[in-house]
């Protein structure tokens, strides 16, 4: 019965996602937009649309936003016109025209005439918006080519991932991120090794890494949707299933604990994980908004980050670790470089038979004043204190 359940759950929350899905992405067309014209501007090159998910840019640019600043965010993509979409309070998400339509990130369609169409597209629509200390951010390195065309501004490449650590890399795209590294005016990165990449190539390289919205995840109640699992610990994750998620060690460390249930909240992207699916404590349950992600976080005893240790993952600064911790709950996470600092609030372990073994002991981890460090040490790491340090960084 509980697997049905489950099935029928899962079904459901599909299909609300990408009903919610849609909801986001219809554009509120504006006959014009009231755009503050004394505030300074931010554009963004971005590497994802900003209806996509939640994460790092939607949680820096809300919040620059609340700090005198416009923000233009550059959509992926690209179509026959050109139109802005009011997002948020000093938010607007623009949409720039292209002969070919498509979408930047997974296109690659930006050659030279499509370049030269875009930016003046872009002059079109933003052109008095471009003062004398405008900021433009670079998230992904397919738009060095654009980055470089946009006058009058200061270039801040925001360094999140090493593109030639993603299995289907382009090499004129790994190119074009050193060029972007070595002629911004700033880098910023997330993860120290990053940073010590960078540094040898700009010297305005600065080490930002990401954080948590504290007071979300802080404050967490079940949502009911997990109450038919509550009869076993429950082991989470949630998070985009891709290659980096280790299945052969999951496969023998869910082996080793069939008392237990484990559950994965997140898209699936990768077939590396069906052999996880033949467990009977195993659930996956499809994505979920980030708003969500409190009230399933609330059901889970012990929170994991189960990656594999490539060149990618190493480099990784893991926003559901300050998101976990924020609850206070245990964490058992590969040894990732970046979560060695925290190592005396968590478990890091290197092989199977240690990911077991910190489940248990963390199961049995009763100790308050610990839980309270977790705590402490989240609310450390928010946004709002990342968002002040850029804000140091920009002046």
């Amino acid at each position: 019965m509980k697997r049905i359940g489950i099935s029928i759950l899962e079904k459901l929350h599909i299909k609300d996602f990408l009903r919610r899905s849609l909801d986001r992405n219809t554009p509120v067309f504006r006959v014009s937009l009231d755009i503050n014209p004394k505030l300074k501007s931010i554009i963004v090159l971005p590497n994802m649309p900003w209806g996509y998910r939640k994460q790092r840019p939607q949680q820096i640019f809300l919040r620059l936003a609340k700090k005198d600043f416009n923000v233009f965010y550059i959509s992926p993509m690209t179509s026959d016109r050109e139109y802005m979409v009011e997002v948020g309070e000093n938010i607007y998400e623009v949409h720039l025209k292209t002969k070919v339509s498509g979408d930047v990130l997974r296109d690659f369609h930006l050659d030279m005439e499509n370049q030269k169409i875009l930016i003046d597209s872009f002059n079109v629509l933003l052109g008095e918006y471009i003062k004398k200390d405008t900021l433009l951010f670079v998230l992904h390195p397919v738009w060095k080519g654009v980055a470089f065309q946009i006058e009058n501004v200061k270039r801040i490449y925001d360094l999140m991932d090493l593109y030639s650590g993603f299995d289907n890399s382009k090499p004129e795209i790994v190119k074009d991120e050193e060029e972007l590294i070595i002629n911004s005016d700033v880098v910023i990165t997330t993860a120290q090794n990053l940073f010590d990449h960078a540094k040898g190539l700009n010297k305005n390289t600065y080490l930002i890494r990401n954080g948590c919205d504290y007071e979300e995840f802080s404050n967490i109640e079940k949502n009911g949707l997990l109450d038919s699992l509550q009869d076993r610990p429950i082991i989470g994750f949630y998070g985009a299933i891709n290659t980096w998620l280790d299945a052969d060690i999951l496969d023998v460390v869910i082996k080793a604990n069939r008392d237990k249930y484990f559950v994965f909240l997140g898209a699936v992207n990768t077939g590396n994980v069906v052999k996880l699916g033949k467990h009977r404590n195993v659930f996956f349950l499809g994505e979920v908004s980030h708003d969500e992600l409190p009230g399933y976080l609330a059901y889970f005893d012990v929170c994991t980050i189960p990656f594999v240790l490539n060149d990618l993952i190493k480099s990784t600064n893991p926003v559901k670790f300050y998101e976990y911790i924020s609850s206070g709950k245990p964490v058992v996470s590969v040894r990732l470089p970046e979560l060695e600092q925290y190592s005396d609030i968590c478990y890091l372990y290197d092989n199977a038979e240690e990911f077991s073994k910190y489940i248990y002991e963390a199961l049995h981890d009763e100790n308050e004043e610990l839980k309270k460090k977790r705590m402490k040490v989240a609310n450390e790491n928010s946004w709002d204190s990342r968002v002040k340090e850029i804000v140091k960084v920009i002046s």
